[in-house]
């Protein structure tokens, strides 16, 4: 049998993982055979092969697990006969440890990436009471803290998962987890932030960061982070607010795996911790204030239950399926809400089983009226807004019943009338209360006329008023009464002896009189009583109008009218306009609402008061300008500008005041060059018109400068509405709207960021005329900020990245994929005659500092190779240029334009020549054609010879002419998407080699379950495009010289995206809660490996090991370890990082 040599071994280790066992075993009978020294120059030979293959071929990455394998396998065979004073020795493990320590910062790109999986493979494969000199720990981490920089991905990424068992989050100036901090914030590439994600220890120092993930721009790092909050992090770690914020985000991602993740285990993980009880997880959620999230979360459970284990598992209703009234809670009543809904959704499968949780109609209208008589003394503030939202939750179960039922449709529509005109009923039982009744009135007219019924009864209800009698009137009759009480006496007294002498006819009549007496003693009782009288008395409260305003306004919200009935114009007269008069601002809010509804039935009525909603977005309260400002622009957007031409005089008297006056100035609005607005729906161009249009844009445009927040995103809004629509055209406007945008100030506004950010793509890909408006801007919006003064928050924003946007915004290529991946919309783009003006704008001031930026814009535009007269006025342009602007650095970006320029000519020479080839050959088939149709008509006898020229001609003609006729066809709608405001991690593009290497970089990953070899995709599926917006926006990450050759430009690309990392909304946490934490909080549900201990070393084997490394640093050409770092003590086991790896 022929000897085994190490040679064999490496080759035969590169076939499968299967015999890495035998193979083990085989190569220490090598090592035992021949002395350290050859086996260590024959071991390291064959590596080095293996340490310079940058491309993750399946045969090296078998190979670099068999090389740890075997150096681990000493020290574990060594640990298990070693005495108990003896401490182990493994020499071609510190071989091993001292070479790659060498090799780490070598300039080839493959050795370090392979030094860096090696360390990572190494302390991996040792074992769970792992132990290392506190020498060699310092090494290692030295080196790998500067491979964390290293300027390839896949380096850091392996730097990042060697260092993973080496972090102590019980210190809090762990320099390891400071370094994972900073990646997870600020690496571009997400692999790496993913895995720190995988890496880093669950700790409150740790927690912030992680969470932040949640709403990173990639699918895949949202995955991650949701898998790390269900495994590590345990519910009562968290805020109310990380906790809604976190499963809020979960639910509603637009990316179905983070969605499912979110689902299928981070909810089902809280579930567990709450010993299977969503009772008990809505309790944790704040179901009061966060009503939306809670029936999210309870929709998604209850899709992955079965309907008859969720109706068995629900079992505190008592025998006539309700709940006791003193167990009755929010959120019991929002769980038994949701839960009916969802088994009425399943259709006839749901049915049977919503009998067992809900009860009859009238059986269940009782017991709604008795929970809302038994609260409605309740006097505590906090108690009856929980009794409200429970009410809230009865009455959307109420949609449930069935309604076929005579019984229970009468039981119910008699509740809901009493619930309305009940002076206990809160205007917030408003709403669920006008669902009900418009399901049992399907006719809008007696809808109408039963809620003004309800209105008038609520604000005049019937009362009865007592009246009693005046002090002389009583006494008067109180003295009648006495003289006819002694007559009485008398007649009595008479009439006894009247009949003792049997004078019966003169008893007859003294009893007549008697009677007679009675009659008039009885009337003059009931006149000293009070009296009672029923009478209607107006309420005037501001309970009793914002009830009757909110009424009016769920109603006309409910109806679809074409004009207004005579029943809304005298509610109108006699509330509505009233309510806006009155003292208490949420009377005014709710009112000027109830009429901006009534205005969008009617032009008539929007254009008599439009100049009252326009004096209320100028004078009132913040919260009624923004209701009223919301009210104009739909008004605008409904009718349009020329609706309200007449109102010119009225107009200009309400836009004469200080504040409209100082908004016109800034915004400049009037001016015909960069100002014109036409409403789409009209084709009047009278002057008064277009003033009129000018004078009410330019009062919203002064908003934009408003110090509201609110304010200032509702006008923001809605002009972008008006623009998106068509109804306002301006492109001076939509230059504000940009740098409102890009505004530093406007950061915090994530409301605001979000519906510009979504708006800027949707608008300029429309369309042609869009994106003419977009090239109007673009030269405007650049000067603004170049003129910034050192004080405006403008000379902050980056121009570059703003012009980069407007490049993109114009390009014809986005254009085309919009509607329908056309090519050759149009003859010439916006990029061809922005071109001209960007170089007549640097022949004007080429000495200025803009000339860079500019330069940098030519070379940035997509000009048309077949507009030749444009590319020679260019290319006339751009010999200008580089005689006028001495600056090298433009002269460079100028000479590279002028040679597309070049370039372009030249592609269009050979594609006329081509054409000129195509035509003649055309010309040549048409002529031949006509002579032999000349000669044929000849023949017989006819005269048409004239005709087929003609004819062929145009034939041709409207061939050529084909493309034009499609380019007028173009789609003007964008389906709208999310769009992300900011981004910090911006991805770096990978080169070729690269991205080989990262086919199988998840392999690494802890908890990737992928063999060695194989190539998984999983840090590859799911990717979402860079939007071209947030490409331009993100900051940009310099890594020195190294990273320009490094990286190249990334495609922009038009899809948006919705995750942002900058907009994180700071809610108050409890301060006890984080101070408290202890490791049960972030307890890991597997077991966790034991991170490796540092140990001294004594005796002979430590000195000759630190003269090894001290020969290491000398042939080393990385940084030496601080001097300053202090000793290392000896930890056995992790405290909060005990967190498992391998999940």
């Amino acid at each position: 049998m022929p000897q085994v040599t190490v040679r064999d071994v490496f080759t035969e280790c590169q076939t499968g993982l299967a015999s890495h066992g035998r193979l083990i075993k085989t190569l220490k009978k090598i090592y035992d055979g021949m002395t350290f020294e050859e086996f260590w120059e024959q071991f390291l030979h064959h590596l080095k092969y293996l340490m310079i293959i940058f491309k993750r071929e399946p045969a090296i990455e078998r190979s670099m697990e068999f090389v740890a394998k075997f150096a681990t396998s000493f020290s574990s065979t060594e640990s298990q006969s070693e005495s108990a004073t003896e401490e182990p020795e493994n020499k071609l493990l510190e071989k091993l440890v001292d070479f790659i320590l060498q090799s780490h910062n070598a300039r080839d790109r493959a050795v370090r990436f392979r030094s860096c999986q090696l360390v990572n493979k190494l302390l991996n494969n040792m074992g769970e009471d792992a132990q290392i000199d506190e020498d060699l720990f310092e090494k290692i981490f030295d080196s790998m803290l500067q491979r964390l920089r290293d300027k390839f991905p896949i380096v850091r990424l392996q730097a990042v998962l060697s260092m993973s068992r080496l972090q102590d989050p019980s210190d809090d100036d762990c320099p390891i987890i400071k370094a994972y901090l900073f990646l997870i914030e600020c690496d571009p590439t997400h692999d790496v932030r993913r895995a720190v994600l995988q890496c880093i220890a669950a700790s409150t120092k740790t927690l912030p960061a992680i969470l932040e993930r949640t709403r990173d721009v990639k699918e895949v790092v949202r995955k991650t982070a949701y898998e790390f909050l269900a495994e590590k992090v345990h519910i009562h770690a968290l805020t109310i607010a990380q906790r809604v914020e976190v499963l809020r985000g979960g639910l509603k991602d637009r990316a179905v795996a983070v969605k499912d993740t979110c689902v299928s285990k981070l909810l089902q993980a809280w579930l567990r911790q709450c010993e299977g009880s969503m009772l008990e997880l809505l309790k944790g959620l704040d179901v009061e204030n966060e009503l939306e999230t809670s029936e999210l979360a309870l929709v998604t459970s209850f899709k992955k239950v079965p309907a008859d284990e969720l109706v068995q598992n629900f079992n505190i209703l008592n025998e006539k399926l309700v709940i006791e009234l003193d167990q009755l809670t929010c959120e019991s009543a929002l769980y038994w809400q949701s839960l009916c809904k969802h088994l009425k959704s399943l259709g006839d499968v749901g049915e049977e089983h919503l009998e067992k949780v809900m009860p009859a109609g009238a059986a269940f209208c009782d017991y709604v009226q008795s929970f809302i008589d038994s609260t409605a003394k309740e006097e505590n503030v906090e108690k009856q807004v929980m009794n409200e939202f429970i009410s809230q939750q009865l009455l959307e179960m109420a949609g449930v019943l069935d309604l076929s039922d005579e019984v229970g449709r009468k039981r119910l529509g008699k509740l809901v009338h009493d619930f309305l005109v009940s002076p206990k009923v809160s205007h917030t039982l408003v709403k669920p209360l006008l669902a009900r009744l418009r399901e049992l009135e399907n006719s809008d007219d007696q809808f109408i006329n039963n809620l003004v019924l309800m209105i008038s009864e609520i604000r005049e209800p019937i009362m009865v008023v007592e009246q009693s009698l005046g002090r002389e009137e009583k006494r008067l009759i109180d003295l009648k009464l006495a003289g006819v009480r002694v007559q009485l006496n008398q007649l009595r007294d008479e009439l006894d002896d009247t009949i003792q002498k049997q004078e019966f006819e003169r008893a007859a009549e003294i009893k007549a009189l008697v009677t007679e007496l009675e009659t008039t003693k009885t009337s003059l009782m009931d006149q000293s009583q009070p009296k009672s009288q029923e009478i209607r008395q107006e309420r005037n409260d501001p309970a009793t109008l914002i009830k009757c305003m909110t009424i009016t306004s769920e109603m006309l919200a409910k109806v679809a009218l074409g004009e207004l009935t005579p029943t809304l114009q005298t509610l109108i007269e006699s509330s509505i306009l009233p309510g806006i008069q009155n003292e208490d601002p949420a009377v005014r809010n709710i009112a000027v609402k109830a009429l901006g509804l009534c205005c969008l039935i009617s032009r008539e009525t929007a254009r008599s008061h439009l100049v009252l909603f326009m004096q209320i977005s100028q004078m009132d309260q913040e919260s009624i300008r923004v209701t009223s400002l919301q009210v104009i622009f739909d008004l605008i957007h409904t009718f349009g500008i020329d609706t309200f031409a007449e109102m010119k005089e009225t107009t200009d008297d309400a836009s004469s005041s200080d504040k409209t006056a100082e908004a016109s100035n800034e915004s400049q609005t009037t001016d015909p060059d960069t100002s014109q607005l036409v409403d789409a729906d009209t084709t009047s161009d009278t002057a008064q018109a277009s003033n009129m249009a000018n004078n009410i844009v330019s009062i919203f445009t002064g908003y934009l400068d408003c110090e509201s927040t609110d304010v200032r995103t509702v006008a923001a809004e809605g002009l972008a509405k008006l623009l998106l629509s068509g109804r306002v055209i301006a492109p001076r406007l939509l230059s504000r709207l940009l740098l409102l945008w890009y505004n530093p100030l406007t950061e915090a506004d994530l409301h605001l960021r979000h519906c510009l950010g979504t708006f800027f793509p949707v608008f300029a890909f429309a369309g042609r005329c869009n994106q003419d408006l977009v090239e109007q801007a673009f030269l405007p919006t650049l000067k603004t900020l170049f003129n910034a003064p050192a004080s405006s928050p403008l000379a902050d924003v980056d121009v570059n990245n703003v012009s980069e946007l407007l490049v993109q915004l114009t390009s014809n290529k986005h254009l085309a994929e919009n509607q329908g991946n056309l090519t050759d919309l149009q003859e010439s783009s916006n990029h061809d005659s922005l071109a001209v003006k960007v170089c007549n704008e640097i022949l004007n001031e080429p000495n200025s500092f803009s000339v860079r930026t500019l330069c940098k814009i030519l070379n940035m535009l997509e000009l048309t190779p077949g507009n030749e007269s444009n590319l020679k006025d260019i290319q006339v342009l751009a010999e200008q240029m580089i005689q006028e602007v001495k600056d090298k650095q433009c002269s460079k970006a100028l000479e590279k334009f002028q040679k597309n320029i070049q370039d372009l000519l030249k592609i269009d020479k050979t594609n006329q020549t081509s054409v000129a080839t195509q035509d003649n050959t055309t010309h040549v088939d048409v002529a031949e054609k006509q002579q032999n149709d000349q000669e044929s008509l000849v023949c017989e006898g006819e005269t048409q010879e004239s005709n087929a020229g003609p004819i062929a001609a145009v034939e041709v003609q409207t061939h050529m002419e084909a493309p034009d006729l499609e380019a007028t066809t173009l789609n003007p709608t964008l389906e709208t998407t999310a769009l992300t405001v900011d981004e910090n991690c911006a991805e770096q593009t990978k080169s070729a080699d690269e991205e080989e290497a990262y086919a199988t970089a998840d392999e690494e990953l802890p908890g990737n379950t992928t063999g060695i070899g194989e190539k998984s995709t999983a840090g590859q599926q799911g990717d979402e495009p860079e939007s071209a917006l947030e490409e331009s926006r993100k900051p940009k990450t310099k890594r020195g010289k190294s990273t320009k050759s490094s990286t190249a430009k990334k495609p922009a690309t038009t899809t948006p995206n919705t995750r942002s990392r900058k907009g994180k909304n700071k809610t108050e946490e409890h301060s006890d809660r984080e101070s408290d934490l202890e490791n049960s909080v972030f307890a890991s549900p597997t077991p966790m490996r034991r991170p490796i201990r540092k140990t001294r070393q004594s005796g002979k084997s430590k000195n000759s090991f630190r003269e090894m490394l001290s020969e290491d640093d000398s042939q080393s050409e990385s940084e030496p370890a601080s001097k300053g770092r202090p000793r290392r003590t000896t930890r056995s086991t992790l405290a909060l990082s005990d967190v498992d790896n391998t999940a």
